[in-house]
């Protein structure tokens, strides 16, 4: 396949970056009342795919085709939770030249997630506004419209037309929406933006624990998770020092990219003890906190070691450990 990296950026293509998008519908699965941010248009309605949903499309494009305002057509009806702004979508994509028919890059097509917000700047992430899982968008757009431009890329690259066939493969919560649960006493206080963003603070005086705790902070009302289930998640690490410091070590609110976790505590994906008894048995929507007391052996910080909090949105099951049997 021919590709063509200095013009669209193959990171852009897998991770779309969040941002504010319209669109809501009456009930989590009720499409008709949702506004989707990217207009339908006789345009995108031109292109054509077959093949099932989830695997590469074949993909027919009366070329030469200009783009003009960016549009978006459904060529196969989803259905389940709808996709709203700043919601989890799992999709794959084909980028093709609508000059010539002839496709640019693509995702992997082979089940593996992509996952990002629904949310963002340009005509791709527009696309996932109203989604719902087994659907199948086409979107006409530029290359300097899709919010895929590669840096570098000229004033001439920009303004080619660029067909974009999208697969939603599934959606997901944005953050945890769960009923707040009464605060534990000894462990940090978990904040939460307005944009699902968290954060944790400590009390003055708060002593390191000396056990690991977990706690729920939000409990859910969604499915319930359960071993082998592969799960969607936010996630995100802090260091606790005993003079109250919190340092972060990582983010996945910051990355603004959610991931999968499988809860196993078997081969290479598996999950720390801890964190697998905290997340196994908990409803989707729920947000969970883990606190581990300071490393001990070999691996303590000589002169002041830090406990290390975990806290999780648990978005989704991605697959359930019965479906894969």
């Amino acid at each position: 396949m021919r590709r063509t990296p200095a013009l669209v950026s193959s990171v852009a293509v897998t991770a779309v970056l969040s941002a504010a998008l319209v669109g809501c519908a009456a009930s989590p699965d009720d499409v008709r009342g949702c506004t989707p941010a990217l207009p339908a248009g006789e345009t995108a309605a031109l292109v054509t795919a077959t093949g099932e949903v989830g695997s590469v499309p074949d993909v027919r494009i009366p070329a030469p085709l200009v783009a003009g305002d960016s549009e978006r057509a459904t060529l196969t009806a989803g259905s389940g939770l709808v996709a709203q702004q700043g919601m989890t979508v799992d999709y794959d994509a084909v980028l093709l030249d609508a000059a010539t028919g002839q496709p640019l890059q693509q995702t992997s097509f082979d089940g593996s997630a992509h996952l990002t917000r629904a949310g963002g700047e340009g005509a791709l992430a527009a696309s996932f506004v109203c989604a719902q899982a087994g659907e199948r968008i086409a979107v006409t757009t530029t290359i300097g419209e899709s919010g895929l431009a590669a840096g570098g890329a000229s004033e001439v690259d920009l303004a080619r037309s660029l067909v974009i066939v999208v697969d939603i493969t599934g959606v997901y919560l944005g953050q945890a929406d769960g009923v707040n649960q009464w605060p534990t006493d000894g462990l940090p206080v978990v904040v939460t933006a307005v944009d699902g963003t968290v954060g944790i603070t400590v009390p003055s005086g708060l002593d390191l624990p000396t056990e690991s705790r977990s706690v729920t902070i939000k409990r859910g009302s969604g499915a319930m998770t359960a071993l082998g289930d592969t799960i969607v998640v936010q996630r995100g690490n802090w260091g606790w020092s005993q003079d109250g410091t919190i340092a972060q070590k990582s983010s996945t609110w910051s990355s603004g990219y959610p991931l999968t976790l499988t809860l196993t505590d078997d081969g290479e994906q598996a999950v720390p003890d801890d964190l697998l008894t905290a997340l196994v048995g908990v409803p989707v929507g729920s947000q969970v906190l883990l606190a581990l007391p300071p490393t001990t052996g070999a691996d303590a910080t000589p002169g002041g070691a830090e406990a290390n909090v975990v806290v999780v949105d648990v978005l989704g099951i991605r697959s359930s450990a019965e479906s894969t049997k």
